[in-house]
């Protein structure tokens, strides 16, 4: 399959240096990397998402560490709030 795309000056002239490089060597290979890797890291959590993940487990996390808390398998919590449900 070919797709012609229009790219800024400034991305284009990125594409030729990575291919100047000898790392690729054609520009369709640089940007069948580039959309590789823009595909893949769509599925991933983005950096604010793992920022905001860590804060909210860390207050967590030192609760347990400082003995103030401790750790339950989810599966033995969510066992144990059913089985008050069903009383």
């Amino acid at each position: 399959m070919t797709i012609h795309v229009s790219l800024p000056k400034e991305l284009e002239d990125r594409v030729h240096e990575h291919v100047s490089t000898g790392m690729y060597g054609s520009a369709s290979e640089v940007v069948r990397e580039a959309l590789r890797r823009f595909f893949i890291g769509r599925d991933q959590l983005s950096p604010n998402e793992i920022s905001w993940i860590r804060s909210a487990i860390k207050p967590r996390l030192d609760a347990v560490q400082n003995g103030t808390s401790e750790l339950v398998s989810g599966k033995s919590y969510f066992e144990e709030r059913i089985n008050r449900l069903s009383e």
